[in-house]
């Protein structure tokens, strides 16, 4: 007799069909009973294991015992003429085919009456879910917040974007300067120029209740401006008002709409209002004019575009002498240029930035702009004390100025206050929320704190729309670097040599092939330590990498006492801060309590918040 055949006579097939059939009903039934009563998951996964486990013992029972009317009794202890086996395989047929009837029974009625109850109930709950989210999302939310788009240009000519933007800007600085209002800060309002996002969307990821938007009508001496303001929480329109009036009307526009909000939100603009017409104190079209040019060319950072801003702010200037913000522009773009360009010295370029805001400052005290410049400006002298007073000047003047709040952060995180420091950056990111920049700053603060993978993820938003943005590829390659893992470190320190140095980039392979010990690590480290603090933005310098990050590498190449050296070559004579970021990286491990650092910590008067920790063994 053939081995099916004898499972057949032996009834094993349909044992084997019996226990599936009913198993199958038992794990239905399981499914959707043990969910009414609050049952574990691990409960319904138990049963469906223990009924897998018990199907092999089932079938052995079935093959070496047979059912007779005296019980069960091994196969071969029953004679053939005693053996009941084929009423058996009867009787079995007809179970099979009742559970069989059962299971589709049951499958019928799960699937026509209960699974409809399930589903109805499930959207229920996700709905009571997803509207608590919401309404908890939306109670955090400061009702007296706002976020203003970027006026849709329609001129007909793209070559008046500049305009528009320029009138969003200042409405928004306007708005700023109210005490009691939130302000979501231009780099992330502006990020969603161009595209197709709903208000609420916008609102929720601004952290905002209202939003203003609106259009910008431009032709010879006349301007049409019309401005909506939209409750995102309803998506009501509460305000909208259309303006058509000359180019020397501009500013009274600026402040009636300014004003509308305010009543709107029910805040109070207070002596604010008496400062805001003399903090745009021209009537000159063209001064104007070059001045929104510059406005948006500063905005867009890199070193032509910070040339530019220059020439068109310097052009406001020519026209009208007496623009306090015209100043207050080539104040700021001379604040940074050095950072993008190696044109021009620290020394010379912060020289002009002081020139400029002291004269903007003469001519408008209440200019925001000018604080922070001087305070950037205390900052590289390392007078901390006078910076932190001059960036609390600012914000009291424009409290949603993410700026201020950024460098505020970096000068106290500088000056070895880690903690106060970053709280700062949390505030310039929630009303920044999408500035590169600001998430650059505000993750080196964090790799200082040691909190590597925090700072990483603040890029991650931005990394994910933006793949090639250098802010962001720096810090996270540096936290990378920080945590050891290379492979990242690399791929992030590559694109942003593409994006800053093209010319470099063989140095960032050469660099992570001697980390990864497949080069001449001392090498490697002797030509990072001779590069100049201004070299990553010299095209013809071969190396990418800034001052301040030279000195980790120079550790994690196993060059301890050259990283130090390379600090005493410049870091008395930095103007950038550059020498401040570098001394408070934790990776540098012992060399915190090396004579010669610790000197070097207190000659550009900062404090090691690591000292404590690492060499003396207190926390």
């Amino acid at each position: 007799m053939s081995f099916f055949a004898e499972l057949k006579r032996r009834n094993v097939i349909r044992a084997a069909g019996l226990y599936l059939v009913g198993a199958w009903l038992v794990v239905q039934v399981a499914g959707t009973i043990l969910p009414m009563f609050g049952a574990a998951d691990w409960i319904a996964r138990s049963i469906v294991i223990a009924l897998a486990i018990g199907f092999l013992p089932a079938m052995i029972v079935a093959w070496i015992f047979e059912l007779t009317p005296d019980g069960l009794k091994r196969d071969e202890d029953v004679k053939p003429e005693e053996s009941i086996a084929p009423q058996t395989a009867r009787r079995m047929d007809r179970l099979i085919l009742i559970v069989a009837v059962v299971a589709i029974g049951y499958f019928a009625f799960d699937k026509f009456v209960l699974a409809p109850r399930r589903d109805a109930t499930l959207v229920t709950q996700t709905t009571a879910h997803v509207t608590a989210e919401i309404s908890a999302e939306q109670a955090k939310i400061n009702p007296h917040s706002i976020a203003v788009l970027p006026f849709v240009n329609m001129s007909g000519d793209a070559q008046n974007a500049y305009f528009s933007d320029g009138i969003s800007e200042e409405i928004l600085n306007v708005l700023a300067r109210i005490p009691a209002l939130q302000v979501a800060a231009r780099t992330s309002s502006f990020s969603f120029k161009g595209g197709n996002k709903e208000v609420p969307e916008i609102a929720r990821e601004l952290k905002v209740r209202m939003v203003l938007e609106g259009s910008v009508r431009k032709q010879d001496a006349r301007v049409r401006i019309t401005a909506q303001l939209i409750d995102a929480s309803n998506g009501f329109h509460v305000w909208s008002q259309t303006y058509d009036r000359d180019l020397k009307d501009i500013f009274a526009i600026q402040d009636e709409i300014a004003n509308a909000i305010a009543d709107e939100l029910k805040v109070k603009i207070g002596d604010a209002a008496a400062s805001f017409a003399p903090s745009r104190g021209t009537q000159n079209v063209e001064a104007h004019d070059s001045y929104l040019r510059g406005l948006a060319l500063w905005q867009l950072r890199g070193e032509d575009n910070l040339w530019q801003a220059l020439k068109q702010f310097e052009q406001s200037a020519a026209a009208d002498p007496k623009f306090a913000e015209a100043y207050a522009g080539q104040a700021l773009v001379y604040s940074i240029l050095p950072d993008w360009t190696a044109r021009i010295t620290y020394d010379d370029a912060l020289a002009r930035a002081r020139d400029n805001a002291e004269r903007a400052l003469s001519l408008d005290p209440t200019l925001p702009e000018s604080y922070v410049v001087l305070a950037y400006l205390a900052d590289s002298d390392r007078r901390r004390e006078t910076a932190a007073a001059l960036y609390q000047r600012a914000i009291a003047l424009r409290p949603s100025y993410a700026t201020a709040y950024q460098w505020l952060g970096n000068s106290l995180w500088s000056g070895g206050q880690l903690e106060p420091g970053v709280a700062a950056l949390e505030h310039a990111s929630a009303l920044d929320p999408r500035s590169a920049i600001i998430a650059n700053n505000h993750g080196m603060a964090l790799i200082a704190l040691g909190r590597y993978a925090d700072a990483k993820v603040l890029c991650e938003p931005i990394l994910k729309s933006a793949p090639d943005n250098h802010s962001c590829l720096e810090s996270t390659g540096f936290a990378a670097l920080q945590l050891g893992d290379f492979s990242q470190a690399r791929t992030m320190f590559a694109g942003y040599a593409a994006a800053t140095n093209p010319g470099a980039q063989a140095e960032v392979g050469e660099v992570f092939d001697a980390l990864q010990d497949h080069g001449d690590r001392h090498a490697i480290a002797v030509r990072l330590a001779a590069f100049l603090p201004q070299s990553a933005t010299d095209p013809n310098s071969g190396n990418t990498f800034q001052a301040y990050v030279i000195p980790s590498l120079l550790v994690q190449l196993g060059e301890p006492q050259m990283a130090l050296s390379n600090l005493q070559s410049w870091a008395y004579t930095d103007r950038a801060g550059m020498a401040e970021w570098a001394v408070m990286q934790p990776i540098l491990g012992q060399l915190h309590c090396d004579p010669g650092f610790v000197a070097l910590v207190k000659k550009i008067n900062t404090t090691d918040p690591h000292y404590a920790k690492l060499c003396t063994g207190k926390p």
